[in-house]
């Protein structure tokens, strides 16, 4: 059942903050069977726009995706700068940091004003290679942080090449790449 207010529309993905990324990712395909993970580093230039609690502030990291079915995993280390990552490390430690959702509204600039004004806007913010992402503010009212992303037109659209694949490329018949 839908309510008529709704906002959230699907989940995508679910990410663990970590201070040691290969470690991480290891263990996920040790343990769980879950990779290959395709392995990121988000930073300037190619990282832009970044702001902090409504701050401009240059921060980066590095991250890695992996999917199991149509269901994202991330993991993200903080390489530097202030970031709700390196917040979340000190004042919890690892582990589930936010939640990537789908919602209904036309563009990642009305989502954010929208929850906004419902008291949850946005905590970290920034750009890359054309993909624009906000956390917001609802670790009080929903006791986790919600991701929204807005991708370039699907139209022409591929994801940026990882810096490498962990334990190994995947099989490119059955991957969502």
């Amino acid at each position: 059942m839908r309510t008529p207010d709704d906002l959230i529309t699907g989940v995508e993905q679910v990410c663990v903050v970590v201070n040691d990324l290969d470690a991480t990712i290891a263990h996920y395909v040790e343990h769980a069977g879950i990779g290959p993970w395709a392995v990121y580093t988000y930073d300037a230039p190619d990282l832009q726009n970044t702001k902090v609690h409504g701050k401009p502030v240059p921060y980066g990291m590095r991250l890695a995706l992996a999917w199991t079915g149509s269901w994202m995993w991330e993991v993200i280390e903080p390489i530097h700068g202030p970031s709700i990552y390196q917040e979340f490390l000190e004042e919890k430690g690892e582990g589930m940091h936010h939640v990537l959702v789908s919602h209904n509204c036309k563009s990642l600039k009305e989502a954010i004003a929208e929850f906004s004004r419902r008291g949850c806007p946005p905590a970290m913010e920034g750009s890359f290679k054309g993909t624009h992402f906000a956390y917001i503010a609802t670790e009080g009212p929903l006791q986790m942080t919600l991701e929204l992303v807005q991708r370039p037109s699907t139209e022409g659209y591929t994801r940026p090449k990882p810096d490498y694949w962990y334990p190994a490329p995947p099989d490119l018949d059955r991957s969502p790449l």
